[in-house]
């Protein structure tokens, strides 16, 4: 195969993928089909099937394209030296951003969760599982004396889960909330992930 046919397959694919990826955000997966995609990328519905066998693929590569690790992991990896506090609000910060540049993620978020029961989550998983727990460990090698001993995957779950706390929140609630609501509220988010919210932090040993 040439190199100008290689070089215009991927442009296909990408093109493919940029048509895909709106009509999912805007219309949902089963409002889209697989000729509305190939309509908008410019190609003919055959053409979109030699590069694709399914919708279903469509939307898994799609999925994996848009994702924010691909600008996430590269910023924990790349932040080794920092104090924890430091190291946690520049990786905070790079995907608030990474999400802001992207907002349909959170769309093609609730399709996989709501239109596919989280089917390909279980995927995405294990495939990142290891650059996951390196990225754990980076961090846990940061300030290892002032950590507990949390497994390194639970330590990324736990962060995972007060991003996706704060982000939804921040998007469904914080337009029309009262100032307090947003005041500090990136701050506030790592201070509860770091020391938790109990004035005495000794008193976490009371849930083990």
């Amino acid at each position: 195969m040439s190199t100008d046919t290689l070089r215009r397959g991927e442009h296909s694919r990408t093109e493919i993928l940029q048509a895909a990826h709106e009509l999912f955000v805007t219309q949902g997966y089963h409002g889209t089909s697989m000729r509305q995609i190939a309509e908008k990328a410019g190609l003919a519905l055959g053409s979109l099937y030699n590069h694709f066998a399914s919708k279903e693929d469509v939307f898994l590569a799609v999925f994996w394209e848009f994702h924010p690790y691909h600008g996430v992991l590269p910023a924990i990896l790349a932040s080794q030296g920092e104090p924890i506090e430091q190291f946690t609000r520049h990786v905070m910060d790079r995907m608030i951003a990474s999400v802001n540049a992207n907002p349909g993620f959170l769309n093609l978020m609730f399709i996989e969760v709501v239109e596919f029961k989280g089917a390909h989550l279980s995927q995405l998983f294990s495939a990142l599982q290891p650059q996951w727990t390196q990225a754990a460990q980076t961090v846990i090698h940061v300030d290892r004396e002032r950590l507990r001993p949390i497994p390194p995957l639970m330590f990324i779950r736990i962060f995972l889960g007060i991003f996706f706390a704060y982000y939804l929140t921040e998007t469904l609630f914080a337009p029309q909330a009262p100032p307090e609501f947003r005041q500090d509220a990136v701050d506030r988010f790592i201070e509860v992930y770091l020391y938790g919210i109990m004035a005495d932090s000794s008193s976490a040993a009371a849930i083990s």
